[in-house]
């Protein structure tokens, strides 16, 4: 009952910042999130003894996707500068050493430049429509392999690492994927080419259970069964956006390779 409250309130709620808010606005709670996201990640490695330096970690996490917005490289310059500093600061005031340095870079850059794609994705001109299509086609592909393959899976995708997912979840998903994405863009972005919908479609089904993967991957090295529990039945904010954070930077760039970008 908790994971079902939890997604009609966060969900609905999440849309509707994305459709009426600014690009600003996504951007300062993109940065939220993305300082969220990295202190989850530090407390994972946290369980399995793993140094990693939380909290400025954290912030420089978060400061990642502010620069980028900027679009200045001078900015983007100093950020990266920040970035690192802070880190190595804290290397230089504990005895944690390299190890922490690599664990918490590692995390910053996973982190930051997911959440920038984001960022990035939301500040085009058509950029709320933009991210809600990825957004669709993701979520649709996630609805779709659970119960593709909770009905008919049978070939085993990943089982080292996520044992429940299966290839005909994928397939379906892929399929799901592109119907929740065409269904969006026919009735809320109706100006969408099909090269766009089919982008975001293929990259929603067949990237978003990467993301899903990678962030399985984390969570049984550090051994941990979520990664926090800020949303009541769900886990953390990594659970419930492992998937987005690979397809939206991925969407970003190919829709600049494409040439749909402002």
């Amino acid at each position: 009952m908790k994971r079902v409250l939890t997604a009609a309130v966060i969900a609905p709620a999440f849309v509707l910042f994305i459709w009426f808010g600014t690009s600003n606005a996504f951007a300062a709670l993109s940065a939220l999130l993305a300082a969220i996201v990295f202190a989850e990640f530090a407390d994972m490695a946290r369980n399995k003894q793993i140094p990693v330096f939380k909290w400025r970690g954290a912030f420089s996490a978060g400061v990642l996707p502010l620069a980028f917005l900027s679009q200045s490289s001078v900015v983007l310059m100093v950020a990266s500068l920040i970035v690192v500093a802070l880190t190595i600061a804290a290397v230089a005031e504990s005895d944690l050493g390299v190890n922490a340095l690599v664990y918490t870079l590692f995390g910053i850059f996973y982190v930051g430049v997911a959440f920038t794609g984001a960022v990035l994705l939301r500040a085009q001109p058509e950029g709320g429509r933009l991210l809600l299509l990825i957004c669709c086609a993701t979520w649709g592909a996630d609805v779709g392999a659970y119960y593709g393959g909770r009905n008919f899976g049978k070939t085993k995708l990943a089982p080292a690492i996520s044992p429940n997912k299966t290839v005909e979840g994928l397939v379906a998903g892929v399929f799901s994927s592109a119907l929740l994405a065409g269904l969006f863009a026919k009735f809320f972005f109706p100006h969408a080419v099909v090269p766009m919908v089919l982008g975001a479609a293929l990259i929603g089904g067949l990237l978003g259970p990467v993301g899903d993967l990678a962030e399985s991957m984390l969570k049984r090295f550090f051994g941990v069964k979520d990664s926090g529990k800020i949303l009541p039945g769900h886990g953390g904010l990594f659970d419930r956006l492992d998937a987005l954070m690979m397809t939206a930077p991925v969407f970003y760039v190919f829709l600049g390779f494409a040439g749909y970008l402002a």
